[in-house]
């Protein structure tokens, strides 16, 4: 996939070799058919869908579900990787398990079973290449790793737990990465930093003091507080959104965020923390929605192709007011775990 359209949007540019945009198409597309339940849409990109995940499985020279060829160029576009990257690792497998749940909803088993299958291989390659005990190495090539923290690591974790889908990760497994992120990349008065080097640890003269691991962008913090959020880990949450949106306001920029000489206001990540306040999950095209709040006592825009609703949470009573289309017909079920507060 190419990176932007340039001069306009018929046109593209010539950036075709950052390899995690074909992996974040493929999720996009599982985003789009749950949230509207577009049968047509999804398959009019079946093709496309198929031809970008045969595209990054060229990556995995070795065979062991991984990307570990070509990965250098990816769309953090200051720094290059190497090997098999954590960041490209976890989001090719939440594109395999994206792509193997669209292949069942179109009918396409040989497709489920080639990436189920892939899926369960990669996992466990994961395991054995980049787990270090604490959390998940930068990259690792022949032999030489870069132990370095990416903040982003789990990247493909946020997007399938966005979209309704479990993760490929386990809560508690998800959980202690970002508790260990959260000690070591995070200041309060200067945020969270794309990535750090914990002591003991060996780096590599592609990340050291690069000027993309050392910066703080509000993109990677919401996301990352969505995903703290849905692991529970709801102080380190707050923590990150408090100290984005008091960095803001001191600045004097509060939509004009820092990334790319500003004009960045990142609103998809951020939607993407009141989805996991709400614990949302939708399936348009069967008619299921379903929460499982963080508080007992929320109210938030429900937002979908034709209908626009206000809903409240109030001591485990639910409110639904619908100022636009109905929801008559929907299936909706609500869980209460035990972390709501």
């Amino acid at each position: 996939m190419h990176h932007c359209f340039r001069p306009d949007m018929k046109s593209v540019n010539n950036g075709f070799s950052r390899v995690d945009i074909s992996m974040q198409f493929v999720l996009m597309v599982l985003r789009d058919y749950l949230f509207t339940g577009d049968r047509e849409y999804l398959a009019s990109l079946w093709d496309h869908v198929i031809r970008a995940m045969d595209a990054t499985l060229i990556l995995d020279a070795n065979g062991d579900g991984l990307p570990d060829s070509d990965t250098k160029r990816n769309t953090y576009d200051a720094w290059n990787f190497s090997g098999t990257p954590v960041y490209i690792s976890v989001l090719w497998l939440a594109a395999l398990k994206a792509a193997a749940f669209m292949a069942q909803r179109v009918g396409d088993k040989a497709c489920a079973d080639k990436w189920n299958d892939l899926l369960q291989k990669g996992k466990e390659a994961l395991e054995e290449k980049l787990w270090n005990g604490e959390y998940y190495d930068l990259w690792e090539h022949n032999g030489r790793t870069d132990e370095s923290l990416m903040t982003d690591q789990l990247d493909g974790e946020w997007f399938l737990r966005m979209t309704g889908l479990d993760g490929n990760l386990s809560d508690e497994r998800v959980r202690s990465v970002i508790e260990f992120i959260f000690r070591h990349n995070f200041d309060e008065e200067q945020g969270l930093l794309n990535a750090t080097v914990p002591a003991g640890k060996k780096t590599t003269v592609e990340t050291y003091n690069n000027c993309q691991t050392i910066a703080v962008w509000t993109g990677i913090g919401y996301a990352f507080s969505a995903l703290a959020m849905s692991v529970h880990a709801d102080d380190i949450s707050d923590a990150v959104i408090a100290s984005i949106h008091n960095n803001q306001l001191r600045f004097g920029h509060f939509w004009d965020h820092w990334e790319c000489g500003h004009h960045y206001t990142r609103p998809m990540s951020s939607w993407s923390t009141l989805i996991a306040a709400a614990g949302m999950a939708v399936d348009y095209e069967n008619k299921k929605l379903s929460f499982r709040p963080a508080y007992k006592n929320i109210t938030f825009p429900l937002v979908l192709p034709d209908i626009l609703a206000k809903v409240s949470f109030s001591d485990g009573n639910m409110h639904v007011e619908c100022l636009k289309g109905d929801l008559g017909g929907w299936e909706i079920t609500v869980k209460y775990g035990k972390r709501i507060r």
